[in-house]
């Protein structure tokens, strides 16, 4: 009896050993290394847990640190797609990171919430942002479902006239650590761009954040809604008139903006309307692609800035194998960036079935058609209907804009 009472007392301080043990703490900065590796998923679930893990997965330090922990990737594909007839059918789809050089791409995740109708696609670290037809932007988190929707900008050109263009581009300033929108509006004459006003606007993605008008004496210019974006300087083409193309640079932190004239070739006098041009990332540098006579004759003009404040370019034609030919005759094709490691992605202007589009490599001369699945066949039949597609850098960011 007492060897047995001995047993059971041996098992009942093991019992309450048990129920008392507790956990070593987790310093503080290995648990913040933990959880900046899991998926953004996981993050979001995990602010549920309290007002700590709420505090701290929202913390700027934080996350800051999960973005700097992504490991570099392949881009993804999106795609937006718009019904004008009903903008809450609009959809956005998305795709498995791809390859450097993909055969096909699969559209295999729908990213669409409500209300998010638009189809111009702007993305800056895991943020993208949306025109929606006419003149309103939205900005949506894929990572957060979060969905913003900007204030209408309050410009003199919009209470005068009816028609204008209006243009959204987001961007990021690394050195105050902000997110901002730019917006151009611009006013045309219907006479050969005699006449051309424009104003341009910033938006601090902050609380309390306004539209202010910046460079009020910057010369008017028609925008072209295609932009470019390097070393916190966001680049686009416009026009002060029909047959004058410049270079637009706005600079993200001082929100400055300058200008350059676009070179042409001797004997090119085609007007705005003729030519087919589009800045694009060739080695690190700016450079404006000029591919008007893609389609006739399989050329392509690359004007590089070597110098911005000499106003120094170099030029060099390139030219389209002649057993590649036939992927450029059949549809009006546009740029899309260079993400695909310096082949510039040219994209079909219909949306036709089979869906594709056309990887161009700037080194090796090569032309590359690359099929697209995934997107729903009632897509193809929509009379009313506009689409945009682009590459894009797939950072998870589990940022929440205050606005």
């Amino acid at each position: 009896m007492k060897r047995s009472w001995r047993r059971k007392s041996k098992r009942g301080r093991e019992m309450e050993d048990s129920n008392t043990w507790v956990a070593p703490k987790i310093p503080l900065d290995l648990l913040i290394e933990i959880l900046a590796r899991l998926p953004a998923k996981s993050i979001m679930r995990f602010k549920c847990i309290s007002k700590f893990w709420s505090s701290l997965l929202c913390s700027s330090f934080f996350c800051d640190r999960f973005m700097m922990l992504r490991s570099p990737r392949q881009p993804r594909l999106y795609m937006s797609l718009l019904d004008k007839d009903d903008y809450s059918k609009s959809m956005l789809l998305s795709s498995a990171p791809s390859p450097a050089s993909p055969s096909s791409i699969v559209f295999d995740q729908d990213l669409t919430i409500r209300e998010m109708g638009g189809y111009y696609l702007r993305a800056v670290r895991g943020f993208i942002g949306f025109t929606v037809f006419k003149k309103e932007a939205r900005i949506y988190n894929p990572s957060t479902r979060q969905l913003i929707i900007l204030p209408a900008v309050e410009s003199n050109i919009l209470a005068e006239v009816d028609k204008y263009n209006i243009s959204y581009f987001i961007c990021y300033d690394p050195l105050k650590d902000q997110y901002k929108v730019l917006c151009t509006i611009t006013v045309v004459s219907e006479e050969r761009m005699q006449t051309i006003r424009s104003e341009r606007w910033v938006l601090v993605l902050e609380a309390g954040g306004s539209w202010k008008r910046v460079a009020k004496d910057f010369h008017p210019h028609f925008p072209d809604p295609l932009e470019l974006t390097m070393n916190g300087v966001l680049y686009y083409l416009g026009w002060t008139d029909s047959h004058t193309c410049v270079l637009v640079s706005f600079d993200i932190s001082s929100e400055e903006f300058s200008m350059l004239q676009v070179p042409r070739k001797p004997g090119d006098v085609l007007p705005m309307l003729g030519k087919w041009v589009a800045t694009i990332d060739y080695g690190g540098k700016v450079a404006v692609f000029d591919y008007t006579y893609l389609k006739e004759s399989g050329t392509m003009d690359l004007w590089v800035v070597e110098d911005w404040r000499k106003q120094e370019w170099s030029m060099k034609t390139l030219a389209l194998k002649p057993s590649q030919m036939h992927l450029v005759t059949d549809n009006r094709l546009k740029p899309k960036g260079t993400m695909l490691k310096g082949k510039i992605v040219l994209v079909p202007l219909k949306l036709v079935s089979p869906f594709y589009f056309l990887c161009y490599d700037l080194q090796t001369n090569d032309l590359k058609k690359v099929g697209i699945k995934g997107i729903p066949n009632r897509w193809f039949s929509k009379q009313a209907k506009c689409f945009d597609m682009e590459f894009m850098d797939p950072s998870d960011n589990i940022n929440y804009l205050d606005t």
